[in-house]
């Protein structure tokens, strides 16, 4: 059983016992399990990038920015990709602001039918918007005019801890089920 740390991604080896024990439980309750104890492993990725980002001093003039707003919007993921591959995956980043969301309507004028759209909530993104994080990538890689402070990268050297720490949730599930006979998850 080993891992393999290579630009932010985890590569497992040895886990064909495990694997074994997935393909028993169904298809749905499996991805719960593995999502839940790759969450859990991804959280302590997250934290350590939240204990490393740089914090806006609240007597710095910057009426565009929110101190803090980094640190709160550092965040675990599910990965769109993986589950449309069928797989589990999850990952750690900045969570955008939110955009616009609109409502749209059906209707008939003149016996023609009508679509309309209506605004409903404005986005809360934008350069001059308190509320969009969109800067992190300055911050993370730096500029011509600063240097970078890369806090998600220095964050994934905890990946070999949240290997063990997934290892230990899926154990546990395991442990905790095989005890009970019930099959929960």
């Amino acid at each position: 059983m080993g891992a393999d740390v290579n630009n932010g991604t985890v590569r497992l080896q040895g886990f064909d016992d495990l694997a074994a024990k997935l393909r028993a439980i169904t298809p749905a309750l499996r991805k719960r399990v593995l999502r839940n104890a790759l969450a859990a492993g991804a959280r302590l990725v997250r934290d350590d990038a939240r204990r490393n980002v740089p914090v806006l001093s609240p007597s710095v003039r910057a009426p565009y920015r929110t101190p803090g707003l980094l640190k709160k919007s550092l965040v675990v993921r599910t990965s769109k990709d993986a589950r449309k591959a069928g797989d589990v995956g999850v990952f750690v980043n900045v969570r955008p602001a939110k955009g616009a969301k609109y409502k749209t309507t059906t209707g008939r004028v003149l016996g023609l039918k009508v679509r309309s759209r209506s605004l409903v909530r404005a986005s809360q993104r934008g350069a001059k918007s308190k509320l969009d994080p969109f800067y992190w990538k300055f911050v993370h890689f730096g500029t011509r005019k600063m240097a970078g402070r890369p806090f998600l990268a220095n964050a994934a050297r905890q990946l070999p801890a949240a290997l063990r720490i997934f290892e230990d949730k899926v154990s546990q599930w395991f442990a905790k089920n095989n005890a009970t006979g019930k099959v929960r998850p």
